[in-house]
């Protein structure tokens, strides 16, 4: 995820078939909260609803904003379309691109990268 925001991405979204109750209560949703807040970046979470076979698609696609809270979230276990207004001057302004981005010091771990 670092390395979208260091390409300059503004929004990554995240398709996902998550089944009700695969993820504990919350787990996924806060991933994503994290993401954004720490990569400066919006972030969407694209989710399945509905049934297939012994499956049941959760729904409850959510946006979450570079600072980490949620700006939209589609209704679970509905078919909806969710919509957003985003301000992309937020992520350019956040924090994470103002202060994390900026004071990296990748020639401490640039020995990591690569290691398989």
């Amino acid at each position: 995820m670092r390395a979208l925001a260091l390409d300059g991405a503004d929004l990554v979204v995240v398709p996902q078939a998550g089944a009700v109750d695969e993820w504990p209560e919350g787990l996924y949703e806060a991933e994503l909260r994290v993401a954004a807040f720490q990569n400066g970046y919006f972030t969407a979470l694209c989710n399945r609803v509905g049934r297939e076979a012994r499956l049941e698609f959760a729904g409850e696609s959510f946006v979450c904003a570079p600072d980490g809270r949620i700006v939209a979230r589609a209704p679970k276990a509905e078919a909806a379309i969710l919509y957003a207004d985003l301000d992309l001057a937020e992520a350019r302004d956040s924090f994470a691109r103002r202060l994390f981005l900026r004071h990296r010091r990748p020639e401490l771990y640039a020995g990591w990268v690569g290691r398989g």
